[in-house]
């Protein structure tokens, strides 16, 4: 599985990062839940809240054959609340049970990542 994530409509409205996995392999895998984004290098920081419309968890799997992509948009910005501004952020893929496996910290590019 190769995730990548694209930041989208940097300072406008709907700033979002855009987090695509892919089935870089042979056989079909599978995609259950939505990823679960962690800003800044702090391992024990709290990963960002989903939407109230977000399943945590589930039995329903998404198929992903070899070649085969998933979507997920992480915004950047909730308007009314605190802001947090972090230089590097990492990924967690979330198991069937609503459980967060391990975070891969993302390899950030560009001028000015924040």
């Amino acid at each position: 599985m190769q995730v990548i994530a694209v930041h989208r409509f940097a300072g406008q409205q709907g700033d979002h990062l855009l987090v695509t996995a892919s089935n870089e392999g042979t056989k079909s895998c599978w995609v259950t839940s939505y990823p679960a984004v962690k800003l800044g290098e702090d391992v024990d920081s709290a990963a960002l809240p989903h939407s109230k419309k977000d399943a945590p968890g589930g039995d329903k799997h998404i198929t992903l054959r070899p070649g085969g992509k998933a979507y997920s948009a992480v915004n950047l910005f909730d308007y009314g609340s605190k802001n947090h501004t972090a230089q590097s952020f990492a990924i967690a893929l979330r198991g069937a049970d609503g459980h967060n496996g391990l975070f891969y910290s993302v390899d950030t590019k560009g001028q000015k990542p924040q």
